[in-house]
């Protein structure tokens, strides 16, 4: 963009980034039978899949015609941490400022959306439609 490293460095503070998904109707939406292989693959991790959650699919009624009603918020929030200020003053890839987010434990636009199917709020297929990863 033109603008100098020192300069980012030293006046952003916080990265946010968002997606908006539709929401699942919640007269209609009905438990999902999704394999293990599709869950795994799409992000969760072991741990995440012995618990005792349920994801939900779109159907469609006269109140959504189509399973889904509304928006619902996918958000990623980066604090910016002096070791990601070091990356960008030496003028680092955004591979490398995202490698050293996710190892300070920031949330990612699709862990995000996974939890939001953990919470029956979307499906699946709309967090992986609204998320590249």
């Amino acid at each position: 963009m033109g603008i100098a490293p020192f300069n980012i460095a030293s006046s952003v503070i916080l990265i946010t980034a968002q997606r908006l998904a539709r929401r699942l109707c919640a007269q209609c939406k009905e438990p999902a039978d999704i394999p293990r292989d599709a869950l795994i693959e799409a992000g969760y991790d072991e741990a995440e899949l012995n618990g005792s959650w349920v994801s939900y699919k779109p159907v469609g009624c006269p109140a959504c015609n189509n399973g889904y009603k509304g928006r619902v918020g996918i958000y990623q929030v980066m604090p910016i941490s002096e070791e990601i200020q070091r990356i960008i003053l030496r003028d680092g890839s955004a591979l490398e400022i995202a490698a050293q987010a996710k190892a300070e434990g920031v949330r990612s636009l699709r862990d995000s959306g996974l939890h939001k199917v953990k919470l029956g709020l979307t499906s699946l297929e709309e967090v992986l439609a609204v998320t590249n990863e």
